[in-house]
């Protein structure tokens, strides 16, 4: 069915729009969908043959506003159109009409040989923010709300309730069951800025029998900007997907009882491949340089359209870093679900209790550092349940992690903590740890963010690691970072082939584990070289003759320019793009100073000797694990590396008998380190100076031996660096951990 609505849809488009125009295309796409689901919605509480029938019904269950209808009925061909709508779904009483809108929104409309067509893509949906909670989550959420509420309030008399993205309702509707039991009067607003979920929403909660003691609104806006423009004006910016125009701002309900909610996880900014997406095919969008072409050669018409979209971002973006309502959530590049959680935190009454769901990112990132802070030292947040996305509780990636927090403002001292869920039927029943702002301090000291722990285990091990280790940012104070060369930023000194007086850009795909020669563009087409996210290809032999060749190079002089503060030989270089759940997370190596582009991070240090140290202690599976616990999102960054909790410079300086070997742990580790340097002839020089002894052995023997040097450095047993080795399950075979640790 959906297939028919979808080709429905995109033949009345393609039969009244103004096809070579962006936002005539845009604005039918709009109202014809909007049409469709308001047929379906009426059927839920009459039969309608007419576009008439349907616009009585729908005034009739207050399913809509006069206004609205009256707007949409100017609509061309309407009458036909609703007529083939119902012909559709006649004899479909059992219809989920959310269900249909989520697969509806999950194929995209894009333009075709002049004809609208659906095909993949989920442009709408990443644009709305559109995932929907599943009933029994939101009411396991609501009903935890509810009952920390009547634990602030024993004498409430009546309650109101907000959700501020109420999508297709499903808190609204779990608010109002446990509403119901209550017996109090009760108000349950919802806002959305999508015409079809305010539709959805309505019908869902019309179809629900409602006592005469409680009310509900669900209003169209955009509850983060300001009050502006009527019903109707922010009806007609709906349907041009102009979702952050000022005239979408609404009045928002203030002094909540109770704010749920699941607001949409996006960043406020304008997609400009996704957008042309619509109008031509990828393989036209696809580069920065094709993209402006387009829209060099495009109609006044269409620039205008661009350039208003483009406005509605921009301006609102500036409004949000203003505004006093969001002056601690709109700081970096400004997501949603931040605005929403300050935005219900500001609106609930006192003793109020607000419960939303929001990406894991704002108890983790370093970018939300002082809003995070704001919200523990002021004993806002109090209950924080973070979730895995394994089994797919939402339609995204697996990966991505998200969590559910609870905030009121009585002053509470501790956050208690649930880790690692996977399913929400565990919520009632899970463990929590009880947190404190000096814990996180201790253990992120330059952030006091969540750590990326899956138990309690883990915070322990932070704990201790933290009190007997001072930071690397206070060890190595003098440490001089970089991340260099910006492929696009530097683009104008930047060229593809080899020439005299350029150099070659390092990139991170050429490092690993205790070696820069692992791959290469070497005899690589220059398509393959050049498109999107390009994988260089792997290097049959690192340990080989065999160098990385490079597709970028960059002016000598302007490579000089920006070095200029690395007076040294030899840097540090680590791979700064990478995942907490990669077969290893930390990949660096020694390499000497040369241009390396920004998927590298680099440092240098005054002394040769701590250099190499830090390779070791880098590439260790004991260091490697506790970045896994700290490291939030795909950027391994040198925020991350200074909190990280290191050894004593004069650890190093111990002697230790090891493996037949009486002599320091510095030359145990430099004399390993030479062995899995002496292929790479542009840093064999760098062991001359040191009085190293012979090792033959294999390779990932040599390594394993240093993740032992490195464990005895930390003070841990031989049991715990086994217990380490074992979660790298991906890197050392059980087999390997037996007969080397």
């Amino acid at each position: 069915m959906t297939e028919l609505l979808r080709n429905k849809v995109g033949e009345f488009v393609t039969k009244n729009a103004i096809i070579d125009r962006w936002e005539s295309v845009r604005e039918y796409y709009g109202a014809y969908t909007y049409v469709t689901f308001l047929c379906i919605s009426v059927l839920k509480f009459e039969v309608a043959r007419t576009w008439k029938d349907v616009c009585r019904i729908a005034e009739k269950y207050e399913v809509e506003t006069q206004a609205i209808l009256e707007e949409i009925s100017s609509l061309d061909d309407v009458d036909e159109f609703v007529c083939d709508v119902l012909d559709i779904i006649s004899g479909e009483t059992q219809l989920d009409i959310e269900c249909l809108y989520q697969d509806y929104l999950s194929i995209d409309f894009m333009l075709k040989e002049g004809k609208v067509v659906f095909e993949e893509g989920k442009n709408s949906r990443d644009v709305l923010g559109s995932y929907y909670t599943h009933d029994e989550f939101a009411e396991i959420i609501t009903r935890k709300a509810f009952k920390d509420y009547f634990g602030n309030n024993v004498d409430a008399k009546k309650i109101r309730v907000v959700d501020y993205s109420c999508g297709g309702a499903t808190f609204l509707l779990a608010a109002l069951k446990v509403c119901s039991e209550t017996g109090l009067p009760c108000e349950i607003i919802g806002y959305d800025v999508d015409p079809v979920a305010v539709l959805i929403s309505r019908v869902k909660i019309h179809t629900h029998r409602v006592k005469s003691l409680i009310k509900v609104r669900i209003l169209l806006g955009n509850p983060l900007l300001p009050k502006a423009g009527s019903c109707v004006e922010k009806f007609r910016k709906a349907l041009a997907g102009r979702y952050y125009n000022t005239c979408m701002g609404i009045d928002t309900i203030n002094e909540a009882d109770i704010i749920l909610g699941n607001p949409p996880w996006e960043k406020i900014r304008f997609e400009e491949k996704k957008f042309l997406h619509h109008f031509f095919p990828n393989a036209e969008v696809g580069t920065k340089t094709q993209r402006e072409k387009l829209l060099e050669n495009a109609s006044i018409e269409n620039k205008n359209y661009y350039m208003a979209l483009l406005s509605d971002y921009e301006v609102s973006k500036k409004l949000f870093k203003k505004s006093e309502l969001f002056e601690k959530s709109s700081c970096g590049e400004i997501n949603t679900y931040a605005l929403f959680t300050e935005l219900s935190e500001e609106m609930l009454k006192k003793n109020g209790i607000a419960a939303i769901i929001i990406k894991s990112s704002l108890v983790k990132m370093p970018v939300y550092k002082e809003f995070f802070s704001y919200l523990l030292n002021d004993g806002i947040l109090y209950d924080i349940y973070m979730f895995t996305n394994r089994n797919k509780i939402f339609n995204i990636d697996s990966r991505e992690e998200f969590s559910v927090i609870y905030m009121s403002n009585g002053k509470k001292k501790n956050i208690d903590v649930a880790l690692n869920l996977a399913d929400y039927n565990d919520f009632d029943r899970c463990a929590k740890i009880t947190l404190t702002g000096r814990d996180l301090s201790l253990i992120n000291p330059e952030t006091g963010m969540m750590p990326n722990i899956k138990s309690t285990e883990d915070l322990k091990f932070l704990i201790d690691l933290a009190k007997k280790n001072k930071t690397f940012g206070e060890i190595y104070s003098n440490c001089r970072y970089g991340r260099l060369v910006h492929l696009t930023n530097h683009s104008d000194v930047i060229i593809r082939k080899e020439d005299d007086g350029y150099l070659p850009i390092y990139e991170g795909k050429f490092i690993e584990q205790y070696t820069g020669k692992y791959a290469s563009f070497k005899g690589m087409t220059t398509e393959d070289k050049y498109k999107n996210k390009a994988t260089a290809k792997l290097i049959e032999n690192p340990q080989g003759d065999e160098y990385p060749e490079s597709r970028f190079f960059i002016e000598s002089t302007s490579w000089e320019k920006m070095a200029k503060n690395f007076s040294k030989t030899y840097i540090v270089a680590w791979r700064s793009l990478t995942s907490a759940t990669n077969r290893r997370t930390m990949l660096a190596t020694i390499l000497p100073l040369i241009p390396t582009c920004q998927s590298i991070q680099l440092l240098q240090l005054d002394d040769t000797r701590q250099m190499l140290h830090l390779v070791a202690l880098f590439d260790s599976i004991v260091f490697d694990y506790i970045v896994r616990l700290k490291m939030v999102g795909l950027d391994l960054t040198q925020t991350i590396i200074k909190q990280i909790p290191v050894p004593k410079l004069e650890k190093y300086e111990e002697v230790l008998e090891f493996k037949g070997k009486t002599t320091t742990i510095s030359n145990h580790i430099l004399s390993r380190l030479q062995v899995l340097y002496d292929d790479d002839a542009r840093v064999r020089g760098v062991f001359e100076e040191f009085d190293t002894y012979d090792i033959t052995k294999e390779r990932k023997e040599i390594i394993a031996e240093i993740d032992c040097l490195v464990g005895y450095l930390y003070g841990l047993n031989e049991e715990t660096i086994k217990t380490i080795a074992r979660t790298f399950d991906a890197f050392y075979t059980d087999k390997e951990v037996t007969a080397y640790f």
